[in-house]
């Protein structure tokens, strides 16, 4: 595009953005450029050992399974109420390992949820 159709259709455009956008406006289009600068001289030690996480298990035994994210979302209750027990610090992703898993079961009396929770 001209700088004469950019002025046409832009009006109101000022210099430096007819300058960027036109490339007979008299200015080369800027490259970018490479940072030549060297990364920083040492690196910053972590912490010797991360949070561990403790991981909770729900295990679903159902005569017709859930479907997988209906299951997982039902347990939020139980989870929060493990909590409240203060049998887990926190729900948080950082804090715990949520882990979900449904087998059938032939009979409705047989149904039932197990939770096993795995401290580190």
């Amino acid at each position: 595009m001209t700088v004469n159709e950019f002025k046409r259709r832009f009006v109101h455009a000022s210099a430096s953005t007819i300058a960027k956008n036109c490339p007979d406006a008299g200015l080369p289009h800027a490259e970018p450029q490479r940072d030549e600068a060297k990364p920083l001289g040492q690196t910053v030690p972590g912490e010797a050992e991360g949070i561990q996480r403790t991981r909770v298990r729900f295990t679903g035994y159902r005569v017709r399974p859930l479907d997988p994210d209906n299951f997982s979302g039902s347990t939020k209750d139980l989870l929060d109420g493990l909590r409240h027990a203060r049998l887990l610090e926190g729900d948080e992703p950082w804090r715990i390992i949520l882990e979900t898993e449904q087998v059938r079961v032939r009979k409705f009396n047989e149904q039932k949820t197990v939770i096993e929770i795995f401290y580190p």
